[in-house]
């Protein structure tokens, strides 16, 4: 029975000892699914949440290159391995330039390496899970606000007891709320103790990273983004943060901060 308390991987090799040998690397760490086909590989993945892919290069009927470039359209965010013979380096080099790759390695590879580089990608699958949860939320948040507007209320008590830190700011860009969540993070013991502050006061945001968020926002490809904020006391602290702007036309003023500690 799988733990679900671990993320899942997915080795595919045509040869069943290295896929044997790959389950026996890797099963005390993650559940390991592991295929002998790319076909059999899709199939799985299709089933299974995988974090990471580690695949041979050589496999009849589907080479390494195409089964992760299959992956990567259904899922760019599931981070791949390739294993290569000395023929194949170039591509690989040629698949981790397209995007379909992040690392590969030639035979034999050396299990340790390996496995330092499967944990470093999980750590970044996991991660990149946390912004993209991060921006659906500042997301969600919008079309709260844009909602339920007359709903003070129940905005107010919605945005207190969320799980991140939310900022808003008024007409004139003083901050108006914070919430609870907010306060603990930026050492606040109230809500009252930013009120009236300044937008530029409160969070230390590039305008060319603002301006590059909110392009990508108008594409529906923003992913949150680092901003220095100071805590009450001025100390400068590291956020990751999903700005939301007021909804104007072509405006470009923060309405609303959504924000976590680095």
């Amino acid at each position: 029975m799988a733990d679900d308390s671990k993320v899942t991987i997915l080795c595919v090799d045509d040869e069943q000892d290295i896929v044997d040998s790959l389950f026996d690397t890797f099963m005390d760490s993650y559940n390991v699914k592991t295929a002998c086909s790319g076909a059999d590989a899709l199939k799985i993945f299709d089933e299974e949440d995988i974090a990471v892919v580690i695949t041979d290069q050589r496999m009849p009927e589907m080479e390494g290159t195409e089964l992760l470039e299959k992956i990567h359209e259904k899922k760019t965010a599931c981070k791949k391995i390739l294993l290569t013979g000395y023929a194949d380096i170039n591509a690989a080099i040629d698949a981790i330039n397209k995007g379909s790759v992040d690392k590969y390695f030639s035979k034999p590879w050396d299990d340790d390496e390996l496995t330092r580089a499967v944990e470093h990608l999980v750590s970044m699958y996991d991660f990149d899970k946390f912004l993209n949860q991060m921006q659906n939320d500042g997301d969600r948040i919008t079309r709260e606000m844009n909602s339920v507007k007359s709903a003070s209320v129940a905005i107010s008590d919605f945005f207190d007891n969320y799980h991140m830190g939310v900022c808003i700011f008024d007409a004139d860009n003083r901050a108006a709320f914070l919430n609870k969540k907010g306060c603990s993070l930026l050492n606040y013991k109230n809500t009252s103790g930013i009120t009236g502050m300044g937008f530029k006061d409160v969070f230390l945001v590039d305008p060319v990273a603002k301006k590059e968020f909110q392009r990508k926002l108008s594409k529906g490809k923003a992913s949150p983004i680092k901003i220095d904020a100071r805590e009450s006391d001025g100390t400068k602290t590291v956020l990751i943060s999903s700005l939301v702007f007021d909804g104007g036309e072509g405006s470009d003023k923060v309405c609303g901060v959504v924000f976590m500690k680095e």
